[in-house]
């Protein structure tokens, strides 16, 4: 089985698929995505379980959780919506840390559908559906608006998990050290973040922080606090005149030269690379 690492070039991708595969190897990434199912049936498929999706299902995918989806008819090509966003992306969000817990709640007990009967996937249909309007119309503020929309669409899935939990009376005191570790570094990881503070912070002694943390998002957490500022680090350099010294310390790296060996690392390019290439390119799409 081949697990593709996608990594992001912005913050916030809303995308208008079609797809016509009724087999393909499952990918894997770091972003979050939410699949909005518009058209046809498809088969979801995730590591031990595939789920058939219908028109007005939405289906939401951990990172780092592997996964596909596939046409149930190859007659019949499934269309959907695509939402993939950085973590990172929390800062610019009131509470926005809290908003995406659900997308890093213990597997055992997260399931990635939401059915198209409930209010709470309309209402992110809705959203969806003029995310992608506002981005192919580009009338004056389509930005702010297709912000706007992504807002409203996190909101309704956090407020879908939270009202499952409460319904099922679900003790969340497993897991919930770590979610309230997440949820602050997610909102201060350019910050000087001690680990020992986190492990505090999660009320268990160091190893076992380690351990649940890795467990739940699949990297350390100096890996993860290392990647959100990388993938917030790449966005200001696609969308800001900063310069790459600025950055670099602007998204908690101490050492240009640090930051220049962990950038490569991560894109293959360096920080001053990949600003030239992009602009070669011009600006990138969402």
């Amino acid at each position: 089985m081949f697990y593709e690492d996608v990594r992001l070039d912005r913050e916030l991708n809303f995308v208008r698929k079609i797809g016509r595969l009724s087999e393909h190897d499952m990918h894997v990434h770091d972003a979050l995505e939410v699949s909005i199912l518009l058209e046809n049936d498809a088969k979801y498929r995730l590591i031990g379980r595939d789920y058939h999706g219908k028109p007005g299902d939405v289906f939401v995918f951990r990172p780092f959780e592997p996964h596909y989806n596939l046409v149930q008819d190859t007659e019949k090509p499934v269309h959907w919506i695509m939402l993939l966003f950085s973590p990172s992306i929390v800062r610019s969000i009131p509470e926005g840390g809290k908003l995406i817990r659900p997308f890093y709640t213990a597997a055992s007990r997260f399931s990635p559908l939401i059915p198209a009967h409930s209010p709470y996937a309309i209402a992110i249909h809705d959203a969806a559906r003029q995310a992608v309007l506002e981005e192919e119309n580009r009338l004056p503020g389509w930005q702010a608006k297709q912000f706007q929309a992504f807002i409203d669409i996190v909101v309704h899935l956090y407020r879908y998990y939270l009202e499952l939990d409460r319904d099922a009376h679900i003790d969340r005191s497993t897991d919930e050290g770590v979610l309230r570790v997440i949820e602050y570094v997610l909102s201060h990881f350019s910050e000087d973040i001690a680990i020992d503070r986190l492990a505090a912070m999660a009320q268990m002694r160091k190893t076992m922080f380690y351990t649940k943390f890795k467990e739940m998002t699949s990297l350390s957490p100096n890996e993860f606090i290392s990647r959100l500022r990388l993938q917030s680090a790449v966005y200001l350099l696609d969308y800001s005149d900063k310069s790459v010294t600025d950055i670099a310390f602007e998204c908690g790296f101490h050492s240009l030269s640090y930051f220049n060996k962990q950038f490569k690392q991560f894109k293959g390019l360096s920080p001053r690379e990949h600003r030239n290439r992009m602009k070669l390119a011009g600006p990138p799409g969402i």
